[in-house]
């Protein structure tokens, strides 16, 4: 359940990084996804801002620095699961 509660905007660097970690971890190519133009420039930077206003930040940090590089689901308290999801989804073999 993702946390209702708002919080102060992050430091833009530092969630930038937690949202490529998600990515890499969860296996969810981001960068193919704006290649392919499967989500726009705006839905990488909302990932971001959302990613900035997530309560869930440092345990966030712990849970990626225990996961293995594509091989993670997307924590259903990611503020950005959806896409994150979507993303790895349309990358999956078929």
């Amino acid at each position: 359940m993702r946390d209702p509660i708002p919080h102060l905007l992050g430091d833009e660097t530092r969630h930038y990084w937690l949202a490529v970690s998600m990515a890499r971890k969860t296996g969810a190519a981001m960068q193919r996804a704006l290649d392919e133009s499967m989500i726009s420039h705006a839905d990488w930077a909302a990932v971001v801002l959302r990613c900035r206003g997530c309560g869930w930040a440092d345990e966030c940090d712990r849970w990626l620095s225990v996961q293995h590089d594509r091989a993670a689901e997307v924590p259903a308290i990611c503020a950005s699961a959806q896409v994150f999801n979507r993303v790895r989804q349309a990358g999956a073999p078929t």
